[in-house]
């Protein structure tokens, strides 16, 4: 009877619950994937707070110093930014933003604009180094030119978009000759008021004197 018993009592071998547990995983790979995939079709933007688990902090205000960063972009080669005694965007991105995807080449159109006397552009990709050739991938079937920078982890936070302050994605600034934030945002870009702003900015004001002569 008692050696009945023990053989009822039997645990599973080892290699079931293995099985058991992969298949848990699996089922929770392809949850994750399903809600990432829901993301790009419904056209929601990318909140970084709990991905890779970037920091709460605020984004960077117009008026404070932004940091200087360095990255290696998709061709492997190092950009240090924002670029000292210019104008510059940088824009915060991921392949798993919709409006990013959406936004960036109607960004890149009008920016085709200004010619040689528009900003210095960086485009970092959230997406890091592990996803180069999809992002490489992207930027040859939508003929993106401008620079695309792969953002690094370190630890638990990334090393660049925590000291901007982003927490989701497009995030996007403008930084002025000085070093200093002169426009941030983040969600959707309305693109023509971002231009229109960015113009206003960069076109030196008429004085008062000036504009009031012979009045």
């Amino acid at each position: 009877m008692r050696q009945k018993m023990k053989r009822r009592l039997n645990l599973p071998s080892n290699h079931i619950f293995d099985s058991i547990i992969q298949s848990l995983t699996d089922r929770r790979r392809d949850f994750l994937a399903l809600l990432i995939l829901s993301g790009l079709f419904f056209g929601f933007s990318y909140d970084v707070s709990g991905a890779e688990a970037a920091s709460g902090s605020k984004l960077l205000a117009p008026g404070q110093l932004a940091p200087i960063s360095s990255l290696t972009a998709i061709n492997d080669i190092d950009h240090e930014f924002p670029v000292a005694g210019a104008w510059n965007m940088v824009f915060f991105w991921s392949l798993f933003c919709h409006s990013c995807v959406e936004e960036m080449p109607a960004v890149q159109a009008r920016l085709a604009d200004y010619g040689e006397t528009g900003p210095k552009v960086f485009f970092v990709s959230l997406d890091t180094a592990r996803m180069q050739k999809a992002l490489i991938n992207f930027c040859r079937l939508r003929d993106f030119k401008h620079n695309v920078l792969m953002e690094r982890v370190a630890s638990d936070s990334y090393e660049v978009a925590d000291k901007w302050g982003v927490v989701m994605t497009p995030s996007v600034f403008i930084v002025d000759p000085e070093g200093k934030i002169a426009w941030a945002g983040q969600g959707p870009l309305d693109i023509d008021g971002f231009f229109a702003g960015y113009d206003a900015m960069v076109t030196p004001k008429a004085s008062a004197s000036g504009c009031c002569e012979g009045h």
